[in-house]
């Protein structure tokens, strides 16, 4: 991540609500898999399942929050 684009996720952290969430949401799965990589190191298939459910979702939140950081830097969302 460039300088600039920490900044912005700084200021978006601050000034918009919809890239908070997203971002929080992002760090509790993040949260989720440590926990679960910390207590087992092979899985049942149901908890393969799980891991690539919340892997995915982390994915789509960053997804997300990587349009919105492009649309500040074009100029399309004013912080």
């Amino acid at each position: 991540m460039t300088e600039e684009e920490k900044r912005i996720v700084e200021e978006l952290m601050e000034k918009h609500e919809e890239f908070r969430k997203l971002k929080e949401e992002h760090a509790k799965l993040e949260e989720q898999l440590e926990e679960i990589y910390s207590s087992k190191k092979y899985f049942a298939p149901d908890e393969e399942v799980e891991v690539k459910t919340i892997k995915r979702r982390k994915l789509q939140l960053k997804d997300q929050m990587n349009v919105i950081i492009s649309k500040v830097k074009k100029g399309e969302i004013v912080l």
